[in-house]
């Protein structure tokens, strides 16, 4: 299959570095919203073009991972008032976790500073190609998995969840040198 993603998007970039995603390509909608995450996990890897809630569905299951094991979690939003619709669950779950990235298209002056805690980190990623970009990466019993996600039209995303380390690893330097930080996830 060829890369379904365009030049410029940050999943297009990630598509273009493991060619065997291409090889390993199922699109199965269906499963989406009825997976466990030990099917996600069992699979390891499962490519979608969804709406928003089956991705919502995943999200919430890998935020649970991060909590439940104490490992560190990176969420992109691709709009603040994605944000700000899960913001008051993250004061509480971030409680519970090491350390948490969590980007979104802020202006720095609309950082939510009221949820600011010390294990957590804002970042704006308006004005890159990680603004339309919905991820959630937590370190497993393997290294780095999660989700990875573009929205390519108002509500509509296509991506993959993968288990590969790898692949998360490089969508974590990728995420870092655009928004010139470190995500420690490996």
């Amino acid at each position: 299959m060829e890369n379904p993603y365009t030049d410029k998007d940050f999943v297009h970039q990630v598509w273009e570095e493991f060619p065997q995603l291409a090889e390993w390509h199922d699109l199965d909608n269906d499963v989406l919203p009825i997976w466990q995450l030990e099917q996600f996990i069992e699979a390891g890897y499962h490519n979608f073009d969804a709406e928003r809630k089956p991705l919502y569905h995943i999200s919430k299951m890998i935020e649970q991972y991060a909590q439940d094991n104490n490992e560190p979690l990176l969420a992109t939003f691709e709009k603040i008032a994605k944000f700000s619709y899960v913001k008051e669950r993250y004061q509480e779950m971030v409680k519970g976790i090491p350390k948490v990235w969590i980007i979104a298209d802020f202006d720095d002056e609309v950082i939510p500073t009221d949820v600011i805690i010390p294990n957590s980190e804002f970042l704006s990623c308006s004005n890159t190609n990680i603004a339309n970009v919905w991820t959630v990466i937590t370190r497993g019993p393997y290294g780095p998995f999660g989700l990875i996600a573009e929205e390519y039209e108002d509500g509509k995303f296509r991506g993959f969840f993968t288990l590969n380390s790898n692949v998360c690893r490089y969508a974590l330097k990728v995420m870092g040198q655009t928004l010139d930080s470190k995500f420690d996830i490996q």
